[in-house]
């Protein structure tokens, strides 16, 4: 009887998997890394866009109207909000009435800082007070500016790219 030795071989050594696996551990790492970086920064993007967006519709209604609103930071669970609203307005969000912006994502703030007046936009000769809005986020800082005389505009307060924003 003859015997056949195969000496051709089929498939894989153990040390052939095992390098090919940790090669592809190191990069789906790094992937995950880098996708969650990017969905941090988009979500900022998006968060400060929609503020920004927010914040011109409020303009434009207090000058139609020719009435004063005036803008504040609330709570609602353990999201911030930002409620418009006439000078003896509430500052919660629950109890709120009128125009609410709410943060898209957890884990986002807001912090404002403000003139004497109060930010806020003002019908007559549509007009503002001044002051600045931060949308804080993994991904960084992003800033609303609103100058006294009603111009809008975001910038970055980070180091972090962010695309098509302007450093502050």
């Amino acid at each position: 009887m003859k015997t056949r030795q195969h000496t051709d071989q089929c498939g894989l050594s153990l040390i052939e998997l095992l390098l090919a696996i940790s090669v592809m551990a190191i990069l789906a790492t790094g992937s995950v890394q880098s996708w969650q970086s990017y969905r941090q920064r988009a979500a900022l993007e998006l968060a400060s866009a929609e503020l920004l967006a927010f914040m011109s519709r409020l303009q434009q209604a207090a000058h139609w109207r020719n009435e004063t609103l005036l803008l504040r930071i609330g709570k609602e669970r353990d999201r911030d909000c930002l409620i418009a609203s006439r000078p003896q307005g509430a500052a919660d969000c629950f109890s709120a009435r009128g125009p609410i912006y709410r943060l898209p994502m957890e884990g986002m703030r807001l912090e404002l800082q403000q003139s004497e007046l109060g930010l806020g936009f003002y019908g007559v000769r549509n007009t503002a007070g001044a002051g600045h809005i931060v949308v804080q986020g993994k991904a960084g800082r992003v800033r609303i500016v609103l100058s006294a005389t009603g111009r809008l505009r975001r910038c970055a307060e980070s180091n972090n790219d962010l695309a098509g924003l302007p450093r502050c």
